[in-house]
């Protein structure tokens, strides 16, 4: 059980010692309080001691009675009150006045009314001024009234008229001046407020601004500290001119200019070779070289390229570089980004790479051919007939040579696409009976291999524009890949559907608004799939699998290759999905004639 213990309301008299003792309240209580107490203190002196008559001692007495009770309740109170309240003392010693004027022969009594008047004229709303109006009023009448005789006043004719308009006049006036006092007053503190504010604002988005100064600041400081780490890779940044702004160690390294002679100083098309910016923006339509530059970029958002820099020792160096567009901190375009890698020895050595598989290629499809050919002359010799072991011997030797001719084609292929010379002979081609042919070829090995091949594809054909040697070749392909990872008891499924590509590249069954025709034509598989960390390297000449190496599976990674570069060059795409134990997809989208 859980006992709370409240403090005990205090109790009352502990309450009023509270309050006696409370110095709040006897500065308030003496600032509304202290002229009227000691004006009627000083009247009581002087009626005492006989500088003011006294002519009728019981309304002396009353009115010094009244005064000094309602002096002593609003002591008491110590607090101002509001609304009717507040009328209360001044009323009060209204009275006391009318009374003390009434039993004393002095019209000096008239002066303590300056007092109640003063606190009727300034109180917050109008009843004050009334109020203090009538009070005049009875004050100078009540002698009359009661028949006291009192000599000064007879020379006051006008005093019960004049009087009561003074203080109209007068409470008015300050009444209003009052009341505007505390409007202005009022508004005077809510400025105030509104100032405390706007200065805890100020500081408080001063300090926020301070704070992002600092972030930046350290944000730039870790940019530049990056920026300068990167020393194999030329880093230059400009303005939309051209003008250098950025120059890191690795410009440095490769152009061999420092920075402090670049920067603000020098064009980045200082470092191209000018015939090659002026093939480029004729080719573009560019008016300018550093128009031509990042032309792609513009356009696209960002162009990865070779381009040739000329270092300060006027060598030649091809780059590729990764153009991107510069914003500044309100995102406005301010310049451009060079991104460089030197891959002057790569390209080197990929030239000499595929003028060595072009040249061995050559070499060895002459004897390849030579060989072939002898071959099916002896096994069709019918004057000098084979045994069976001696045409199964020349049988394997065929068919390795076979082997060996296809992949020399392969070789020639790939360097006839690396070098650009790939071309096709374009006609109408049913792909449904490319996908049909390629299924018959495979359905040996297939079945050799346990597998089962499923072909779904439309009965009235799917016509594309394409070459039909080379679309047969890029499907046999994907199907003889998906036949040879795929283990025994599998399945490959050949499935051609007709389908659309939105503008912004993807790809739907059904019809869509500015949608084009596509033929679909995807090669599943439940074979060993391919490591996620892998998958980007598919399509690179020579690339085997980690898998495929470590089950031995035979080939020498050229068929995708080759595949990527014919579905590229009817304008199609081929994407893959695979997931490694699962099995792997690969999807082939070929644009279909409108």
């Amino acid at each position: 059980m859980t006992i709370a213990v409240l403090d005990p309301p205090a109790p009352a008299a502990a309450r009023r010692r509270h309050r006696l003792l409370d110095p709040t309240g006897w500065q308030t209580a003496a600032g509304n309080l202290l002229p009227g107490t000691v004006m009627f203190a000083a009247a009581s002196l002087l009626l005492l001691v006989g500088a003011l008559p006294v002519v009728r001692p019981a309304l002396v007495h009353t009115g010094l009675a009244i005064a000094f009770a309602a002096i002593a309740g609003a002591w008491s109170l110590r607090r101002p009150l509001a609304g009717a309240g507040a009328l209360a003392v001044p009323v009060a010693h209204l009275a006391a006045i009318a009374l003390l004027y009434a039993g004393s022969a002095a019209p000096t009594i008239l002066f303590l009314l300056v007092s109640p008047l003063w606190t009727l004229s300034t109180h917050a709303g109008r009843r004050g001024v009334p109020v203090a109006v009538a009070g005049t009023a009875v004050v100078l009448a009540l002698p009359q009234l009661i028949g006291a005789h009192l000599p000064g006043t007879a020379t006051m004719p006008g005093a019960l008229l004049l009087g009561p308009l003074v203080v109209a006049v007068g409470g008015a006036a300050i009444n209003v001046g009052t009341r505007r006092n505390a409007d202005q007053a009022r508004d005077i503190a809510r400025l105030q407020r509104e100032q405390a504010a706007l200065l805890a604002q100020v500081r408080s988005r001063a300090d926020e601004l301070d704070t992002a100064s600092r972030i930046l600041a350290a944000r730039a400081q870790t940019m530049t500290s990056v920026i300068d780490a990167v020393t194999e890779q030329s880093i230059i940044g400009t303005d939309r001119d051209g003008t250098i702004r950025v120059w890191n160690p690795g410009a440095e390294k490769m152009l061999g200019v420092p920075r402090p002679e670049v920067v603000r100083t020098r064009s980045i098309l200082d470092f191209h070779v000018p015939e090659e910016l002026a093939s480029a923006a004729e080719a573009n339509g560019s008016a300018s070289g550093l128009d031509a530059l990042v032309h792609a970029a513009r356009e696209r958002g960002s162009d990865v390229r070779d381009w040739t820099y000329v270092a300060a020792d006027g060598r030649h160096r091809t780059v590729s570089v990764a153009i991107t567009p510069r914003s500044d901190d309100r995102g406005t375009h301010a310049g451009w980004n060079f991104v460089g890698t030197d891959m002057t020895e790569v390209r080197a050595t990929e030239r000499m790479k595929d003028q060595f598989v072009s040249l061995i290629s050559h070499e060895l499809r002459t004897p390849l051919s030579s060989i072939l050919g002898y071959l099916e002359l002896v096994m069709d010799d019918e004057d000098a007939p084979l045994t069976d072991e001696q045409r199964q011997y020349l049988s394997t030797v065929e068919r390795n040579a076979q082997r060996l001719l296809r992949l020399v084609g392969d070789l020639l292929f790939t360097a006839q696409v690396e070098s650009g010379r790939f071309t096709l002979q374009p006609a109408a081609v049913d792909l449904a009976g490319v996908v049909r042919a390629a299924e018959e070829t495979a359905r040996v090995a297939a079945a050799a291999a346990g597998v089962q091949l499923v072909v779904d594809v439309p009965d009235d054909g799917l016509v594309v524009d394409g070459d039909a040697v080379r679309l047969g070749q890029a499907c046999d392909n994907l199907v003889s890949n998906a036949v040879k990872f795929t283990p025994a008891g599998g399945r490959v499924e050949l499935v051609l559907r007709p389908a659309w590509r939105t503008p912004d590249g993807e790809v739907t069954g059904s019809p869509a608004p500015d949608a084009a025709p596509v033929a679909l034509l995807s090669v599943a598989d439940t074979g060993m799939g391919i490591p996620a960390g892998e998958q980007g390297q598919m399509f690179t000449r020579f690339f085997r699998t980690s898998n495929a190496q470590r089950n031995a599976v035979p080939g020498v990674g050229l068929g995708l290759t080759i595949t990527k570069a014919i579905t590229t060059a009817h304008g199609g795409t081929l994407d893959l999905v695979s997931t490694e134990g699962v099995g792997t997809t690969f999807t082939m989208t070929l644009p279909v004639p409108a």
